[in-house]
């Protein structure tokens, strides 16, 4: 029975911890969709909320400059 519990508390704290996800977001000016910035940001944290925080990352300032972001 205690191993039973230890391998559900140790399951269940790997799940839940935090790790370290690259954002990459790939930016556009004027126009030149060809030729776009592409940086990388590193997120530490569970996975939905590092990819809620690196979609915050882009923006749209009309067809000649926006930044879209994703998880690598």
């Amino acid at each position: 029975m205690k191993k039973a519990v230890l391998i559900l508390v140790c399951s269940s704290s790997l799940l839940g911890c935090k790790k370290v996800y690259q954002c990459e977001c790939k930016r556009i000016v004027n126009g030149e969709d060809w030729n776009p910035i592409i940086t990388n940001v590193a997120i530490e944290g569970t996975k939905s909320n590092a990819q809620t925080e690196c979609e915050s990352l882009s923006y749209s300032l009309g067809w000649q400059d926006y930044q879209g972001c994703a998880i690598k």
